[in-house]
């Protein structure tokens, strides 16, 4: 298969380094010269100069060949327009990244009159990324499956935690609900712990359990009791587009909602677009404004700056203050380490975000129509994939055959089955049966099709 990604920034980065170990041929276009040479240099693509949106560029690079065409520059309108020309020319499906708000209101518009199959906005999902770790306060990380009834959701072993230096074997006898520990990253190594792993602090353990029991879930942590309760208050840093977005759930759920921000016309801009909201122009990296703002009276303070190491610190600052849930943005890799190593796991990514997403919506065109991929998600720092497979057809490998007696990779995990809107954990006895919903945890191993999950 052939894909053509029309800028190479950081979303364009991470699509060349996915795809060009996944597509037969992998095409760049960018106009920054010294960028398409790096590129060139790291990943086995082709490099191409120019204007995504010319047409003479869009031919020199056989877009009108292309399995996926994708355009991810940081103009919306040179990425619809280039979307739109590789479509006339003979693109089979095509993808453009759409930040503004008033594009995204007429979205089905576009995608059916101008035919742009997938549109993604960043800071759109990135904003219910937030609202997801919000909903589990104790979680760090949260993947929904079946239109969001079902989760896993990943959680750090504490000090404090009673899983602390239990096996998980023992475990059972602690967690006495139906759940799955599906991956532990542990000092740096992502596996599938077996029974005899014993649980260590630093731990980053990903578990899913029905939703009303990883709310039980959450004592075991070592965490304070009140993280149980809903977050009521949300202290926002930083008035982009992500706040934006943001703004708009939080009034749907009638959280309230004050944001502080250093730009005196953004801050004007947004307190006449939300007159429901306190805003607040000021340093939001300022101690002294944070403390007059009442940072100490809020449930959440969600870090939003242009800033990474600054939305790092004015976390730390709220989680010294026993603020019960934290969030920041953070874009580059090297510091999400950093911030990890210091305590700070619960950030957001929206490159990354945006990468799950098209990589999703490319493993559905490139899998068999006899199994469909309902969500993609990698975890555990990306070396993990997590894929919800709907069994659509009656001529699969993994039908009819109990789960003991098939010969699974070692590395691969069925986390859970969804059959008939209820969450089933299998045992070697179940079956996997025509119209479930089957989640399989995946580790250094790819897969496209259900029938991936068994050897040879």
């Amino acid at each position: 298969m052939k894909v053509v990604i029309v800028g190479g920034g950081k979303v364009g980065e991470l699509l060349c380094a996915d795809f060009s170990n996944t597509f037969e041929e992998v095409t760049l276009i960018d106009t920054n010269e010294q960028r398409v040479e790096k590129l060139v240099e790291t990943y086995d693509i082709n490099g191409l100069l120019g204007n995504g949106a010319n047409y003479d560029n869009l031919v020199e690079a056989s877009a009108g060949e292309a399995d996926m065409f994708i355009s991810v520059t940081t103009s919306d309108e040179i990425n619809m327009i280039s979307c739109i020309a590789a479509k006339q020319m003979g693109a089979k499906h095509t993808v453009a990244r759409i930040r503004n708000p008033e594009y995204s209101k007429t979205k089905e518009f576009i995608k059916n009159s101008l035919g742009i199959d997938l549109m993604v906005n960043p800071e759109f999902e990135a904003a219910k990324q937030i609202v997801y770790m919000l909903k589990y306060p104790t979680a760090t990380k949260v993947e929904s499956f079946s239109a969001n009834k079902f989760n896993i959701l990943e959680v750090v072993i504490h000090q404090n935690s009673i899983l602390k230096g239990v096996s998980l074997i023992d475990s059972k006898k602690i967690i006495d609900f139906p759940s799955l520990v599906c991956l532990v990253e542990s000092h740096g190594k992502v596996f599938v712990p077996r029974g005899d792993y014993v649980f260590e602090v630093g731990d980053k353990v990903h578990i899913t359990a029905a939703n009303k029991d990883l709310k039980r879930f959450y004592k075991l942590l070592g965490n304070k009791d009140n993280l149980e309760k809903k977050i009521t208050s949300s202290l926002i840093i930083g008035a982009g587009k992500i706040a934006h977005y943001l703004i708009e759930f939080f009034i749907k759920a009638n959280i309230y909602t004050k944001v502080i921000e250093i730009n005196k016309d953004k801050a004007i801009e947004l307190s006449e677009a939300y007159p429901e909201i306190d805003v607040i122009w000021a340093d939001g990296s300022d101690r002294d404004t944070l403390i007059e703002e009442g940072i100490q009276t809020f449930d959440s303070c969600i870090s939003l700056t242009g800033l990474d190491e600054e939305n790092i610190i004015i976390n730390l600052y709220a989680d010294k203050l026993g603020i019960k849930k934290t969030v920041a943005k953070v874009n580059r890799a090297s510091l999400k380490q950093i911030a990890e190593d210091i305590g700070q796991y619960s950030y957001i990514t929206p490159k990354e975000i945006v990468g799950n997403i098209i990589a999703k919506y490319s493993k559905s065109l490139q899998s068999s129509k006899d199994s469909e991929i309902e969500n993609f998600y990698r975890i555990a720092n990306n070396q993990a994939e997590v894929i919800e497979f709907k069994v659509s057809q009656n001529n699969l490998k993994v039908l009819g055959t109990k789960l003991k007696d098939m010969n699974i990779h070692s590395n691969m995990l069925i986390a859970f089955i969804v059959r008939n809107n209820k969450q089933i954990f299998p045992n070697g006895n179940d079956e996997i049966k025509l119209g479930d919903n089957v989640v399989v945890v995946s580790y250094k191993q790819k897969i496209e099709h259900i029938d991936d999950i068994l050897r040879g």
